[in-house]
């Protein structure tokens, strides 16, 4: 099979296209802030007090990679984790005041340099890559997709 023919290398060569361009993107505003953390943030965007666990389901990283990256964003003074009143031994997840303003700026950055990726693409051409990949993923890791990783 020829290399360009090869699915997985010109999945490796999209990945890396998309991730050079969205750190790339979110690099000015965002101080350093990777993409992974990106992500972390968004979610605790739109669902502050996630738990270390639950972000890493939803983001189907592990979860040392979960915690690594939020004592990063802590020390930063981008999210605080507080012990959950119900559970003690779990610590809930919120952005500071410092995190949103931050989130606000890379996420719509790093959307922006998705599109800049994915534009050679229709809406319809990127809705079927979409299906088609998150069907892969939830295949092959037994995890539902959250809507609200994958889309804008």
């Amino acid at each position: 099979m020829e290399l360009t023919e090869n699915m997985l290398w010109l999945l490796k060569q999209a990945f890396h296209l998309a991730l050079r361009t969205v750190n790339e993107g979110v690099a000015d505003r965002g101080g350093g802030v990777t993409l992974a953390q990106v992500g972390l943030m968004r979610q605790l965007t739109s669902r502050p007090g996630l738990s270390g666990a639950e972000l890493s389901r939803q983001l189907l990283i592990t979860p040392q990679a979960v915690q690594l990256a939020l004592k990063i964003l802590e020390k930063r003074g981008l999210v605080e984790r507080k012990p959950d009143p119900t559970h003690g031994r779990i610590l809930q997840t919120f952005l500071t005041d410092h995190g949103h303003e931050v989130a606000a700026a890379v996420v719509g950055d790093a959307i922006a340099a998705h599109h800049d990726v994915f534009g050679v693409l229709t809406t319809a051409e990127q809705q079927t890559l979409h299906d088609l990949l998150g069907r892969v993923v939830e295949q092959g890791t037994g995890h539902n997709m959250f809507p609200d990783h994958i889309d804008n």
